[in-house]
């Protein structure tokens, strides 16, 4: 038995959906929202509740730890990694930051939350995997309105991204799942295929879409600033702040990685596909 955590998300919606075409037996949990075509996998579940974390673990021999940034993550995903040697889990699949941000001095609260996390499992004694995906291509989803209007504002000038499809982060953490003695104590960096400017993203964009997208600098006082327009909270503000100031500054998010395909023997989703994959979304004109 399979738990998901973080099964509404960007993630683990594609995780349920791997698991479902598996026929794998896992566990989805959630808070409020439904989850399409999963309903009867589905527990109720609240990090913050520890009986309800307790209730979820029954039975459970690995678990997919994922939740949304919050001041209380660390406390949380600890917490649950606490129940899960209690209820005899085996193995812990932990999505973490990328490798940039990721670290108990980096300059990222979530970064920093990460690391407090990956050394509690560390500690646990549970079997462990760790991954890090670098910046998604989903984040262009929230862009969306900006790319319809033929604008890809991003708060970075020449800096190389490696945008990973979170589709091939689920298909990482499937892999690891049929075979997850492979795969203890190991750490996963997660790229695209591609080391790309933000010219080159828009390029790709306009290229899949058949109109002009261009790229609009912004600067991290803009992009903090629009992060609060369209409502995000505080920490959420903050940390998309710290993170693209990471991105500006760290090299090493340009470059590329193999692990997608080491772990899944295919090469990870290019950008051009995944721009035809939701160019509906963007407002295609082709």
């Amino acid at each position: 038995m399979i738990l998901v955590t973080g099964a509404t998300g960007t993630i683990g919606r594609s995780v349920v959906s791997g698991l479902i075409d598996a026929g794998t037996p896992f566990r989805a949990t959630t808070r409020q929202e439904s989850i399409a075509g999963s309903e009867p996998y589905t527990a109720r579940m609240d990090l913050g509740d520890r009986d309800s974390v307790v209730a979820a673990l029954k039975d459970v021999e690995t678990v997919f730890l994922n939740s949304s940034q919050h001041p209380e993550m660390a406390l949380h995903q600890g917490g649950l990694i606490d129940a899960a040697v209690e209820a005899g889990v085996r193995h812990v699949v932990k999505v973490s930051a990328g490798s940039a941000a990721t670290g108990a001095d980096k300059p990222s609260w979530v970064g920093r939350a990460h690391a407090q996390i990956e050394a509690h499992l560390k500690r646990s004694g549970l079997g462990a995997t760790i991954l890090r995906p670098n910046y998604f291509m989903q984040n262009l989803l929230g862009l969306a309105p900006a790319i319809a209007a033929g604008k890809l504002p991003m708060a970075l000038h020449e800096q190389r991204l490696a945008p990973i499809d979170a589709r091939d982060i689920a298909a990482v953490a499937t892999a690891v799942f049929r075979d997850p003695d492979t795969h203890r104590g190991r750490s996963y960096d997660l790229t695209g295929p591609e080391s790309l400017t933000p010219i080159d993203i828009a390029d790709l964009i306009s290229a899949g879409l058949g109109k002009r997208v261009a790229h609009v600098p912004l600067t991290l006082d803009e992009l903090g600033a629009s992060a609060a327009r369209a409502g995000a909270s505080e920490w959420i503000q903050r940390h998309v702040v710290e993170l693209m100031d990471i991105y500006a500054r760290d090299e090493s998010v340009g470059l590329v990685s193999r692990d997608v395909e080491l772990v899944t023997g295919r090469t990870p989703v290019r950008l051009a596909k995944f721009v035809k994959d939701h160019a509906s979304r963007f407002g295609s004109v082709t």
